[in-house]
């Protein structure tokens, strides 16, 4: 009788502290875009001709370079829907966080939705919208940057939450690629 009790005991045990451990993970990921506030609006990610984008943000040359792939998380604020902050991956000394915002127009379009990512004080990436799932880089003068036969300058949505490890990557890491 006393090793069936003490058997208990000892799941007991290990079920709680299975059950703390997971608790800890789902506080820290709903904790983790470092203001409570902010949801996610969209994960968007895309594989794109390496040495023009280079060129275009200043990124320097890279002759092995034939692709890229990038990726941007954009937040929200969870009561007014407002932009707060991003996160990109995949751009070379860009890669990080910042702040971002809706503007309107472009060369073609002046009614078009563009997101503006502040990369530095005079940097700033746009992304047109095209619909809910595809943004399109555009250049510094938003005008469409063109592709080649095998990448695009599209980022797709991924999905509308971060997985655990890609949070746990983009705190830690800090950079890519």
């Amino acid at each position: 009788m006393k090793i069936i009790s003490f058997a208990l005991l000892i799941c007991s045990c290990i079920s709680a502290t299975s059950a703390l451990k997971l608790s800890d993970r789902s506080v820290k990921k709903i904790q983790s875009p470092k203001t409570v506030n902010n949801t996610v609006l969209g994960v968007f990610a895309g594989r794109t001709p390496c040495q023009e984008f280079l060129n275009e943000y200043n990124l320097g040359e890279n002759a092995a370079c034939a692709k890229r792939k990038m990726g941007v998380i954009l937040y929200q604020d969870a009561v007014t829907l407002q932009p707060t902050v991003y996160e990109t991956w995949g751009m070379g000394k860009w890669t990080g966080k910042g702040n971002w915002n809706i503007v309107k127009g472009t060369a073609s379009d002046p009614n078009a939705i563009v997101f503006q990512l502040q990369l530095d004080a005079n940097t700033f990436l746009f992304l047109l919208k095209g619909d809910e799932n595809v943004l399109f880089i555009l250049d510094k003068k938003k005008d469409f940057l063109v592709g080649n036969e095998s990448h695009s300058y599209t980022l797709n949505r991924e999905r509308n939450r971060i997985p655990w490890e890609q949070m746990i990557y983009l705190e830690n890491k800090g950079s890519s690629e």
